[in-house]
């Protein structure tokens, strides 16, 4: 036997102005994407071959152009009809939230996915792992055996729900039978800051989901927050249990609704949780923290949700404020112009310029004038490590402030980035970093962590947003008292 295996993932936020093209993508073929997919000895120690098609991941951005989404369809659909005769299941690592510019449907995973089925049929396997921050409705569900997203936010199971999921797939393949998944979609839409895992509803609602996992008649089960960041009649929360055996669609229904019941009965409870404020309320709290290092995470231009990283809102508030002598680092500021410009400099040399590529308020550019500390490389992902691009840290002249300059979207979460750019995070008293929640590698070096609710692409107060498309009334754009679940299979 042998299973076809492909990955694309991309968070696309329509409120960045610079769609993403394919030169931006990180793209793998043959064993170099088997091997990025991390789920090799599952299928071969279970004697099934593995025919790779494309591993394509993007760094959250805009909304994808047609022309790179083409490619990288045309690509894993040419290598599935090549090798049509020689599989027997299809296995997906697909985000969710991919937006195609100019696509009907916007979504590029659910065009994927309809295409694949109408290929392969009615009835071969397809098993397809997700961010939870995908979105799902019963169109793309029924075209699937096996769905599942991770549990954690932020996702410190990625690789264990992908590796979960294919040895599902294993047992599928193994044992044919029907399998055709639940779904309900509930009306509440929240972003990833309100749906933390380990803070409630989260908590209990993956409770549920692991004691459903536990009777045999459950062979999956997850809760879909959804996607935020580009408008789509798709966006809304779903649970999605999948029956072991036909028989047992009935017991998987009643899980389902149990599921979805509670998570609507405790939807006030999705709110944000630690510290957070108005970015000058977030400002003085860090700076009267008595430790280090303390973080300010610059939430309306989470580079980790499609933020574009050229808002200088938190830039201008830390200079008009008295730091107390606290040594601050901003990182970072996307601005390409800074950027090749201190290309040209040599480190310790003096340098003048504005940081701020002007389009519009959030980016406003800020006079800097000060000292190039040091050049290195923006860094982008984990275990496997790339360069994206330079980096450059200027100390600002009469004030304590490091600002970090590039000339991509990079989301500061990582010891090794810091260290690429050619500094210590732990030498600093407060970091400023283009995050929502706390990336899951920052949260044991953080003594203390405020979110700063900026306005920008990332805006966490959903209320704010001007959709068009979604189902209505959705909770918290509207309030009401009883659950209406519009999509269902």
């Amino acid at each position: 036997m042998n299973v076809f295996v492909a990955h694309f993932t991309s968070e696309c936020n329509e409120h960045v102005s610079q769609d993403a093209e394919l030169g931006d993508f990180l793209l793998q073929y043959g064993d170099d994407c088997i091997e990025a997919m991390g789920i090799r000895d599952i299928f071969e120690e279970a004697g099934i071959g593995i025919i790779p098609s494309l591993f394509a991941g993007l760094h959250p951005s805009g909304m994808i152009s047609r022309a790179a989404f083409d490619a990288i369809a045309d690509r894993m659909l040419s290598d599935l009809k090549g090798h049509l005769d020689e599989i027997d299941a299809l296995y997906l690592q697909f985000h969710g939230a991919s937006g195609i510019r100019g696509l009907e449907g916007v979504s590029g995973e659910h065009y994927l996915v309809k295409r694949m089925r109408e290929i392969v049929g009615d009835y071969m396997p397809i098993a397809m792992v997700m961010d939870p921050h995908g979105n799902v409705t019963s169109e793309l569900v029924g075209r699937l055996n096996i769905v599942r997203c991770y549990r954690e936010s932020p996702h410190i199971d990625t690789v264990e729900s992908e590796r979960i999921v294919a040895r599902k797939l294993v047992d599928l393949m193994r044992r044919r039978r029907p399998m055709r998944p639940v779904m309900i979609k509930l009306p509440i839409m929240v972003g990833g800051e309100r749906s933390v895992s380990a803070m409630e509803p989260m908590r209990s609602i993956n409770a549920l989901l692991d004691e459903a996992e536990k009777d045999p008649r459950v062979f999956s089960s997850s809760y879909h927050v959804g996607y935020i960041r580009h408008d789509d009649d798709k966006l809304g929360a779903a649970v999605v249990v999948v029956p072991n055996n036909p028989e047992d669609r009935p017991h998987c229904e009643e899980v389902a609704e149990r599921v979805a019941a509670y998570a609507w009965e405790h939807r006030h409870e999705f709110t944000f949780t630690g510290n957070f404020g108005e970015p000058d309320e977030s400002v003085r709290d860090a700076v009267a923290f008595e430790g280090k290092t303390a973080v300010i995470t610059d939430s309306g231009d989470n580079c980790g949700a499609g933020g574009a990283g050229r808002g200088t809102v938190m830039l201008r508030e830390l200079l008009r404020q008295d730091l107390r002598g606290k040594s601050v680092l901003i990182a970072g500021i996307n601005d390409p112009a800074a950027c090749a410009y201190l290309g040209t400099c040599a480190d310790g040399e003096h340098v003048s310029f504005d940081l701020g590529v002007g389009e519009d308020e959030l980016s406003t550019p800020v006079r800097v004038e000060g000292v190039l500390k040091v050049s290195g490389d923006a860094l982008v992902g984990l275990g496997q490590i790339h360069r994206v691009g330079p980096s450059h840290i200027v100390s600002i002249n009469g004030t304590t402030i490091d600002v970090l300059v590039m000339d991509k979207n990079v989301q500061y979460g990582t010891m090794e980035q810091f260290h690429g750019a050619g500094v210590d995070f732990h030498d600093y008293d407060i970091v400023v970093v283009k995050m929502g929640y706390l990336d899951t590698y920052l949260i044991p070096e953080t003594a203390y962590h405020t979110m700063a609710l900026t306005d920008g692409p990332t805006i966490q107060r959903s209320e704010h947003i001007p959709f068009k498309r979604i189902f209505r009334p959705m909770w918290p754009i509207d309030e009401m008292d009883e659950l209406v679940c519009f999509d269902r299979c």
